[in-house]
């Protein structure tokens, strides 16, 4: 598995799409995890908290898995 320092961030200023489906700019301060060697992006610190401590249970664990197919 890459170590997270392995898999890059993007772009400052591009868009992502947060883990509930917003598009998003990026930036430093952006609430983001990597997760299963991908990088998960959040509206808010709440939200990203939230998957961090529960991954499974997380009410964006079914989005998130959306997205990924």
């Amino acid at each position: 598995m890459k170590s997270e320092s392995s898999i890059p961030l993007p772009i400052i200023g591009s868009e992502v799409t947060t883990a509930c489906g917003s598009p998003d700019k990026f930036t430093f301060e952006t609430p983001h995890v990597l997760h299963d060697g991908k990088w998960i992006f959040f509206c808010t610190p709440g939200c990203q908290q939230d998957f961090i401590r529960d991954p499974q249970n997380s009410c964006l664990t079914n989005h998130i898995r959306e997205e990924a197919d």
